[in-house]
């Protein structure tokens, strides 16, 4: 008797959390928060690698005049955040406008002792989409997945690094980890700052002006932040645009049925289609879902390969030798339909070279996807891959 009423109230709570995400998913679609995209200029910096990042960002933060603002997906427990969250409380005692927007779940190693030593010393912190009711298990499935940096306005970074030494490769389990974030200058660091303020008025309820540049920006560059309803629209425009060469790097590849048609029909036009994605997996079954999708195009004339020499992060889109896309959003339904993200597209010849050149040489040296590895993978990866594709509007 007492199995029989625990199996019914598990299938009622389940009920409930689909009804929860279901309804929350409607009222999501019919109340975007969209944010025009900006067509500016600008000049950057790419960054392939933890050390150099966080010492560039670190003192440009150490310099700063005016203010700091600040938003991230993670910051971890351990001596690099610590490092960090030290220079935001130096220069707020300085009387330095400090403001640090991290997200709420996964922001939730940044305790409670934490955050008290932090607005003791001035730093203005908040957390950002805090689940709440109606709606709570879709809103705890809502992230702010983006990471912007703007000091005193004139320089702006974003990308994929957060903040913590898994990014520096100290950690066994991930090794070296490749990530791309840019440094930027000129106006494209003004749009940054207008993502980060609507960010900031969302969580906060106060609104406050982006800081003027004047400073010339060299190149064009189109800053996208999206909220879960635009990216899949943009993403196939891209693929659609393209006549040569698809390059596409990415932590987790899980594609809607739209963006696997238009990756199909690229490839019936003999356009050539590189994906490269980790061996290793941060998460559970993130790897196993993407088999199904990684095979089928295998199957079509795709080149697949797996980064085996540590941990892939990097969020990397190129079309045509063209342009490219670097920014937050992975090729997942988590980032197409629920978190926020923001991504800057590139055009410049030069940049784009090297920028290919990177990939490349990572897919170059990378384990290759093939009826090889598929023939050899294990019986639990078999099972996790069926289990996985219960999971997709999830991961």
């Amino acid at each position: 008797m007492v199995f029989a009423v625990v199996i019914i109230l598990l299938i009622i709570f389940i009920l409930l959390v689909l009804l929860d995400f279901k309804m929350g998913r409607m009222n999501h679609q019919r109340h975007p928060r969209v944010l025009p995209s900006k067509k500016t200029t600008g000049n950057y910096e790419l960054f392939q690698n933890g050390p150099p990042f966080y010492e560039r960002l670190f003192q440009d933060i150490s310099n700063a005049q005016k203010q700091v603002d600040i938003c991230f997906y993670i910051i971890d427990n351990d001596y690099i955040s610590e490092n960090f969250l030290q220079i935001l409380k130096e220069k707020a005692r300085e009387g330095i406008l400090v403001r640090l927007l991290l997200d709420r779940v996964g922001g939730y190693r940044v305790n409670k002792r934490m955050r008290k030593e932090l607005q003791a010393a001035g730093v203005e912190f908040q957390f950002a989409e805090v689940p709440e009711f109606p709606y709570f298990f879709y809103k705890l499935n809502r992230r702010n997945h983006r990471k912007i940096t703007v000091i005193d306005g004139n320089i702006g970074y974003a990308g994929g690094f957060n903040i913590g030494k898994n990014y520096i490769g100290e950690t066994p389990k991930f090794g070296n980890w490749r990530d791309y974030h840019l440094r930027l200058t000129g106006p494209a660091v003004k749009a940054f700052h207008e993502i980060f303020l609507d960010d900031w008025y969302l969580a906060t309820g106060n609104r406050f002006p982006a800081l003027a540049n004047e400073e010339e920006g060299q190149s064009k560059l189109k800053i996208v932040a999206t909220d879960g309803v635009e990216l899949e629209k943009e993403f196939d425009q891209m693929i659609q645009f393209a006549k040569e060469e698809i390059l596409i790097g990415t932590p987790y590849f899980i594609p809607t049925p739209k963006l696997m048609a238009s990756l199909h029909r690229a490839l019936e036009k003999e356009v050539t289609l590189k994906i490269l994605v980790p061996m290793k997996a941060d998460h559970p079954f993130v790897k196993e879902a993407a088999i199904p999708y990684l095979h089928e195009l295998y199957k079509h004339g795709a080149n697949i390969r797996f980064f085996d020499a540590g941990f892939y992060h990097s969020k990397l889109f190129m079309i045509d030798k063209q342009f490219a896309d670097i920014g937050t959003a992975n090729f997942d339904r988590r980032s197409f339909f629920l978190n926020k993200e923001v991504n800057t597209f590139v055009y410049e010849e030069k940049f784009l070279k090297e920028l290919r050149k990177a990939y490349l040489k990572d897919f170059d040296d990378a384990m290759p996807f093939n009826e090889t590895w598929l023939n050899n993978r294990s019986l639990s990866t078999k099972i996790n891959e069926k289990i996985a594709a219960l999971l997709r509007p999830l991961l």
